[in-house]
């Protein structure tokens, strides 16, 4: 269960509105392989960086999870009524995804690097898992949602980041994934390519080279 329930498609060919929460998920999917990828080459120097990433990415997906619980299932279900059952099971997957996240964050915490083979596999499986399954929930709900129900949901979604993950936001949507028209307004992808992409570069490093 790797792939999103769009592949074959590509981001871009979905409807526009839709692009900006599909593009999520395949930055959480890319996180989710880099974690795994650096594990084996990570020693106990290299594991402030990382952890400093790993509390930045949790930041997003407890947002994009909260939010997804608040916001955009209620919104949904109001012209999608048959999505009420399905969203509840992603509510109860969002727990055992937050519980794999606390295993990571308790082994980045305990200095050794080995500690966090088992967590990290884990996490990688259950976020895997739980995007595919609910891509195959929703998708075919979202193309039947009026575009401008949608936007307005997804705009109730932005305005609820907290700062730090509204900095972070562009620069992470971008980070070598496609960039389909939709995904984010023209300025706003050319300061997560400028002003904010240095910091995030930075955040990121310890990730992306591992010592």
């Amino acid at each position: 269960m790797d792939g999103p329930a769009w592949e074959g498609r590509g981001v871009g060919a979905l409807p526009r509105h839709l692009r900006g929460f599909a593009q999520t998920h395949l930055a959480l999917r890319r996180d989710s392989r880099r974690l795994v990828a650096a594990v084996p080459l990570l020693t106990s120097s290299g594991l402030p960086a990382v952890a400093e990433w790993w509390r930045q990415f949790r930041d997003i997906v407890d947002w994009h999870h909260r939010t997804e619980d608040e916001i955009l299932w209620p919104g949904l279900i109001e012209h999608a009524p048959e999505i009420a059952a399905g969203s509840h099971l992603m509510v109860q997957d969002h727990v055992a995804l937050e519980d794999s996240m606390l295993r990571v964050t308790r082994a980045l915490e305990s200095g050794r690097a080995e500690a966090l083979d088992g967590p990290v596999g884990i996490f990688d499986s259950v976020l895997h898992q739980h995007l595919h399954e609910e891509e195959e929930l929703t998708f075919p709900v979202f193309t039947r949602v009026p575009p401008d129900v949608f936007s307005a949901l997804e705009r109730r979604v932005l305005a609820a980041a907290p700062f730090g993950v509204k900095r972070i936001l562009p620069p992470w949507l971008l980070d070598g994934l496609p960039d389909p028209g939709g995904v984010m307004p023209g300025p706003v992808r050319l300061i997560g390519r400028t002003l904010l992409y240095k910091s995030y570069r930075r955040s990121v490093t310890g990730l992306l080279e591992p010592t």
